[in-house]
């Protein structure tokens, strides 16, 4: 058994690891304890949490839309734009909507653990190398809605040894692209002079939040089991610290971070990162997430929350690709992620995110994602194996390149 297997399987004995919750405590003191078992003087970075925030700022949102779309039969135009304007405000969180006026959510405490390796020789760049241990809400309905859908557009590709490059439209690859859609026909529906008209475009749109608002709520407090999202990622975290612990790199320091509250708004990577007060220039985030699948993807960008728009990562993604070639001899995809993570914050602040490396099934989509499927027994431990040794070899490659890249 390897150590991330060992890890995984302690903590799989928690309830869940949902993010906020005392759950999420105990597993961040079961890794700060397994690094200490190792040598590992792990330390901790405190950031505040508001617990089912992101189910909290979607109802709310929809909600606001619902309410507009009620509005409109007063046929008074100028009423309306106003209560759409202030819904699209809240839905893209602006002057900090909705949550500066919801007094009662009261936030808690996540706890972000990582471990600095320093460099042997003098350090040129700092490899941060990330993967949340945190587990977010049950969204089994919703992934069996938007799973199969999603997985028409990619399988094809997926199944087919000569293409590597998945390709998906920037729109679609967002798991709130019917959301989007019911804003748009909102908008038209204002603008709609006869009643039956404004009827239609009411139920084009609004069905989708209906149901929606009613998945959402469903799955408050209810929450995956967090192993291939991501408690394989974040237990190999641990065991790559182990390996790189006993043997640092000459030109590289390593920090290796499990990081907390990724399934919130109120993602704990950013104050992680700004306390580590790194250097942006000369620092690149590689993020682990979702491993344990038949098929390695090297994913380069992300869509926004929450309009989709595509977020490119670092251009020094071109290094992750290079090497994949030569040690995975040409076995793996490149692709967007198919759902918004904490990364696109991180860029936001002025950071470098590598890239991502995450599995896939060889079907696209899997069915257990982000549900309380999501058990030990689905996970393919010979494929994290190949990404642990993958990693670990391409942190050395990293390391002996780095003097001459010119990013």
């Amino acid at each position: 058994m390897t150590l991330a297997q060992e890890i995984l399987t302690k903590m799989m004995e928690l309830p869940h690891r949902g993010s906020g919750t005392i759950y999420e405590e105990k597993a961040g003191e079961y890794l700060k304890n397994v690094y200490s078992y190792f040598g590992m003087r792990a330390k901790e970075v405190e950031s505040r949490t508001l617990k089912n925030s992101l189910n909290l700022h979607l109802i709310i949102s929809f909600a606001l839309v619902l309410l507009t779309l009620l509005v409109n039969f007063l046929n008074i135009t100028v009423l309306t734009l106003i209560v759409f304007v202030f819904s699209i405000l809240v839905y893209l969180r602006l002057f900090g909507l909705p949550f500066r006026f919801l007094k009662s959510v009261k936030p808690t405490v996540s706890k972000n653990i990582y471990v600095d390796i320093p460099a042997a020789g003098q350090a040129k760049y700092t490899l941060v190398v990330t993967g949340h241990y945190d587990t977010g809400n049950d969204y089994g309905q919703i992934v069996g809605i938007l799973g199969p859908i999603f997985n028409q557009l990619i399988a094809s590709q997926f199944r087919d040894p000569n293409i590597r490059n998945i390709t998906i439209p920037d729109f679609v690859n967002n798991p709130l692209i019917f959301a989007n859609i019911s804003f748009v026909l909102t908008l038209l529906s204002i603008f709609i002079p006869d009643t039956a008209g404004k009827f239609f475009f009411a139920f084009l749109a609004g069905v989708p939040l209906i149901v929606s608002i009613l998945l959402l709520r469903n799955s408050n407090n209810r929450y995956s089991a967090g192993a291939y999202d991501n408690g394989v990622g974040t237990s190999l975290v641990v065991e790559l610290a182990s390996i790189f612990s006993k043997v640092p790199l000459t030109n590289t320091r390593l920090i290796f971070a499990n990081v907390a509250a990724e399934e919130t708004l109120t993602r704990g990577t950013i104050p992680l990162l700004n306390a580590l007060n790194l250097d942006k220039s000369t620092t690149l985030i590689l993020d682990l997430d979702c491993i344990g699948e038949e098929e390695v993807v090297l994913m380069h960008s992300e869509p926004s929350y929450p309009l989709g728009l595509p977020t490119e990562y670092d251009s020094s993604f071109e290094l992750l690709v290079e090497f994949a070639d030569e040690f995975l001899a040409g076995n793996f995809k490149i692709s967007a992620s198919p759902a918004p993570t904490d990364n696109q914050e991180v860029l936001l602040n002025g950071y470098r995110v590598m890239g991502m490396v995450t599995t896939l099934p060889t079907q696209g989509y899997p069915a257990h994602y982000h549900s309380t499927k999501d058990t030990i027994d689905r996970i393919k431990w010979d494929k994290v194996e190949q990404v642990r040794d993958f990693l670990a070899a391409f942190a050395t490659f990293f390391d002996s390149v780095i003097e001459d890249y010119k990013p």
